[in-house]
């Protein structure tokens, strides 16, 4: 099953402000990050998962995601 960024937060029962201050960003930074999950750092991607407890690739590998990856041989969007 694959999450946005911000259905993972809410699983996971986190404000914005919350992740924000774990992350040690501003909630405004980290808003941004809802909205254009794209533009997230590998680095805040990682620690995203960290926090939340999910694999990267549950969040920023989803179907609407632009970003790329390989699976099974074959690229996907």
């Amino acid at each position: 099953m694959k999450f946005t960024l911000k259905q993972a937060r809410l699983l996971k029962g986190f404000t914005q402000k919350e992740l924000a201050e774990k992350l040690g960003i501003h909630k405004q930074t980290y808003s941004k990050m809802e909205k254009h999950p794209d533009d997230v750092t590998i680095g805040d991607a990682k620690r995203l998962s960290e926090i939340l407890g999910f694999s990267y690739d549950f969040i920023f590998f989803n179907n609407n995601s632009t970003l790329s990856r390989i699976e099974n041989g074959d690229s996907t969007l």
